[in-house]
């Protein structure tokens, strides 16, 4: 059905995703690159932080949920499953499972040489959500990032959540998308202090109060600025991401310490830190999309490049057909481009249902191989979708791939 959320509707519209039921989709192959492009991106930041990359398991026991009383505290928004006559959830997040893992692996104690520690991995989370709506940016299945660190002291923790929180901030920068940092509450991740990351919108459920002298905001969970409502803007965000300074709530329950070098066991200072990938995809789309077709940031687009060839059977069809393959050849020897161009060569559509549907689909540049193949100086139309302009081009000269490739690079 018809939704308020702009990403949704295109996302369905073109395919990209398919209901499997209320809150649970399957994502069709150019939204799986999309993704897979957004999860190397996030790769590449954790690097720069030494964090090293995990496979957690999507069980989790129930004791151990039970151990941090968060079994209870979830109530009906944690999926649960029995195992025999084991009760396990799918976990939402891997706090205890990270600190059970450590406390195991390094019999009982680790070593204050093994700090800092830094761990993530990006999978698929799930979440009972009561009324999950708005496709991608509230359902009951996910794809999250989720890194916890390990440090000796809360200097160190607070030092490596200033780390954290300057890649957060480069990753949406090189998507070239503004967000807003608010400080939040911890609700039931806990921890000593947070913040969130949204990217505003209207559709956005959570209220931040953002002070326009100082750009500072908060979530309407903070309590301290009940006294200055009246002097900050109140606007709509779309929760992207979180990072939680954790203190030692998780590393005491579960003995994940470390031995000092006078070999006495200290629990590890903790932080946890989460970006919702597929949350991140929809929200990109949610603001930067037009009603009739979604707009990508360009490093997530699927295909950077679309070539449109004539119909099949026009006068314009023998001549395209070897100039777009000519094209084509030549963009896919870009390093940055290949595996990034896509021919639209559908039998019996015209050009301009293809051009109306490349549009729909969003590649940041679509060339269009039509009425211009029949003259003289043989030309395409190069169609910029974000901004929307149109550009023609000689087909044999040099500035057209350098223009494309500079574009998309």
């Amino acid at each position: 059905r018809a939704s308020d959320s702009r990403s949704a509707n295109l996302l369905l519209q073109s395919s990209f995703i398919s209901p499997s039921s209320k809150g649970i989709y399957h994502f069709m192959p150019p939204l799986v690159k999309s993704l897979e492009k957004l999860t190397s991106l996030i790769d590449e930041k954790m690097k720069n932080i030494c964090a090293q990359k995990v496979q957690m398991s999507m069980l989790s026991g129930k004791d151990i949920w039970s151990l941090s009383g968060r079994w209870d505290a979830f109530g009906k928004e944690l999926i649960t499953t029995n195992l025999g006559e084991a009760k396990h959830c799918l976990s939402p997040t891997h706090e205890e499972a990270v600190c059970k893992v450590l406390s195991q692996t390094f019999n009982k104690f680790l070593s204050y040489r093994h700090l800092p520690l830094r761990l993530y991995q990006t999978n698929t989370k799930f979440r009972n959500e009561p009324d999950p709506q708005r496709g991608l940016l509230r359902c009951r299945e996910f794809l999250m990032n989720d890194l916890y660190t390990f440090d000796t002291t809360k200097k160190a923790a607070v030092e490596t959540y200033n780390a954290v929180c300057n890649i957060y901030e480069e990753f949406f920068k090189e998507l070239n998308i503004p967000v807003t940092k608010a400080q939040a509450g911890s609700g039931l991740i806990g921890g000593d202090f947070s913040h969130e990351y949204h990217i505003l919108a209207g559709v956005g459920e959570d209220n931040i109060f953002i002070c326009p002298d100082t750009g500072q905001a908060w979530n309407s969970e903070c309590t301290n600025i009940e006294k200055k409502l009246d002097t900050l803007k109140q606007v709509d965000g779309i929760e992207v991401g979180h990072t939680f300074y954790l203190g030692k709530k998780y590393s005491k329950m579960f003995k994940t310490s470390f031995l000092t070098p006078d070999s006495k066991p200290v629990p590890c200072e903790m932080g946890c830190y989460g970006l919702g990938v597929t949350r991140i995809l929809a929200a990109c789309l949610e603001v930067l999309s037009t009603e009739s077709g979604m707009r990508w940031p360009h490093k997530i687009a699927p295909y950077k490049v679309c070539l449109v060839l004539p119909k099949t059977g026009s006068k314009e069809f023998e001549n395209g057909t070897a100039a777009v393959n000519n094209v084509f050849d030549k963009l896919q020897n870009y390093p940055l481009l290949k595996n990034d161009v896509i021919i639209d060569d559908t039998p019996k559509r015209s050009i301009g249902w293809k051009t109306k549907h490349a549009n729909l689909i969003g590649y940041p540049l679509v060339i269009v191989f039509g009425k211009g193949l029949n003259s003289e100086e043989q030309y395409a139309e190069v169609i910029i979708q974000n901004p929307d302009q149109q550009l023609n081009f000689l087909l044999r000269s040099f500035i057209m791939q350098h223009f494309i490739f500079m574009y998309c690079a």
